[in-house]
């Protein structure tokens, strides 16, 4: 399997009597080939549009990880998704006390709701046992 170097491209084009600019990012393979491309509204206000992109990606990066260590077996047993999010010390001890999250069933419950919850970050630093719990 051959392995491809993705070369991100940003062309800019800003209209003189906006303060909005539309920039184009383009992903192309080692060959030259553009893989997609995807349009991006930007204010003089916000970051530039690639530590945009970067920031999305990284977050998505993030969910996938979280999502992996949640698997109940081998990591999320023993909390290692809770101590990758940033938790209290005493969740992982909570998991590993419960003989898995009562026998991987806590660790399952948070890959589903880590994989399939639109906002991740309520999850992030939260100290609850049951994260998904709403006050």
């Amino acid at each position: 399997m051959r392995l491809f170097i993705t070369i991100v491209c940003v062309f800019i084009s800003c209209h003189i009597s906006s303060k909005n600019c539309l920039t184009t990012v383009y992903y192309l393979d080692s060959a030259s080939t553009v893989l997609y491309s995807e349009t991006i509204s930007v204010d003089d206000e916000k970051p530039s549009p690639i530590i945009q992109l970067l920031h999305k990606k990284q977050k998505l990066n993030k969910r996938i990880t979280a999502a992996v260590l949640a698997f109940p077996f081998p990591f999320g047993i023993v909390g290692l998704h809770r101590i990758y999010l940033g938790t209290k010390p005493y969740v992982p001890v909570a998991y590993i006390a419960s003989l898995g999250g009562v026998f991987g069933l806590l660790p399952l419950i948070d890959f589903f709701v880590i994989t399939f919850d639109k906002n991740f970050d309520q999850y992030r630093d939260n100290g609850k046992v049951f994260m998904w719990i709403k006050e």
